[in-house]
């Protein structure tokens, strides 16, 4: 038994193994039921458990009226090929206040859609740049029926040629292994550039571009730009003369900053007298930014944008 005279007034009796519990904790754990029960039946009411109306949103997407439902998780991606001629624009990419291509797909999209996407294009062209083949591509949580593309509202001198779904994760830039474009020199033309009255030695300037095959990297052709790699090699090119027109054609796996543009004015330079054939192969294995001519942007055109053939969603 316990001596009284060792019970403190307002305590407790220490039970047999010495642990004393304070007399209120049985009532404070009485009441964290109490509650604990009062929550549960608040959460559920007669048609079930009561969700969060925060927590519904999230789960299911609003979508607009006719749009077939698709998991909020998966997102369907599809791929435009695109024709524009570049001197209504500034360029592909967005800019503040200024007519891009980017910028014109992201709006008709979004009044398609009524949701604003982000539209990734194949090659950021520069302003004044035309494109045959530009590749654009976007991820939406909707499906469409094929024809709802060709409803897009674009401005008048950009074009959709073909569209389609693409293979989850394709993107028009990263899962590209080429370009060709094409410089155009010609009299009297907007899609060219007129060299003047000289008659241009095109054999010349064919001689400066067999001076670049076996070169591991074209880096002294591209202008500065941070965090750039060297340029790789060409895959091929062809340059064209007739009468008053010549057209170089040239393909790659990847392009740098106006490395078109300075390869067209240096071979200008070179066909006019104003440079040497050999010039070209030392500018293009040097590591110094671009200091040679470079040629105006209304004679490039982006022909064409190169996939492997289990991506390509043209094929």
């Amino acid at each position: 038994m316990c001596d009284p005279s060792r019970q403190k007034r307002g305590g407790a009796v220490p039970p047999a193994g010495g642990r004393t519990r304070h007399p209120r904790s049985t009532t404070r754990g009485a009441h964290g039921r109490a509650r604990a029960r009062r929550h549960a039946s608040a959460a559920v009411g007669p048609g079930g458990p009561r969700t969060d109306s925060r927590t519904a949103s999230r789960r299911s997407p609003t979508l607009s009226p006719g749009s077939p439902i698709v998991d909020a998780m998966h997102r369907l991606t599809y791929a435009m090929k695109l024709a524009y001629d570049g001197a209504a624009f500034r360029g592909w990419q967005r800019q503040p206040g200024l007519p891009t291509v980017q910028q014109a797909m992201e709006d008709a999209i979004a009044s398609l859609l009524g949701e604003r996407v982000r539209v990734h294009g194949a090659a950021r062209t520069d302003a004044g740049v035309h494109a045959e083949g530009q590749v654009a591509s976007f991820a939406v949580r909707r499906s469409l029926p094929p024809g709802a593309w060709y409803e897009l509202r674009v401005p008048d001198r950009l074009r959709i040629v073909a569209a389609s779904p693409a293979r989850p994760g394709f993107h028009a830039r990263s899962s590209a292994n080429g370009k060709r474009y094409r410089y155009r020199f010609a009299a009297g033309s907007p899609l060219a550039w007129d060299l003047g009255r000289t008659t241009p030695d095109w054999d010349r300037a064919r001689a400066a571009l067999l001076g670049l095959r076996g070169l591991p990297h074209l880096a002294g052709l591209a202008s500065p730009s941070r965090g750039s790699r060297p340029a790789p090699p060409l895959d091929e090119w062809s340059l064209s003369a007739e009468a008053e027109t010549a057209e170089l054609t040239i393909r790659a796996p990847a392009f740098r900053k106006h490395q078109i543009r300075n390869l067209a004015g240096h071979l200008a330079a070179v066909a006019l007298g104003l440079a040497t054939p050999e010039s070209l192969g030392q500018l293009a294995r040097g590591l110094r930014p671009w200091h040679g001519a470079t040629a105006p942007a209304h004679g490039l055109t982006l022909l064409e944008v190169l996939y492997p053939p289990e991506l390509d969603p043209f094929r």
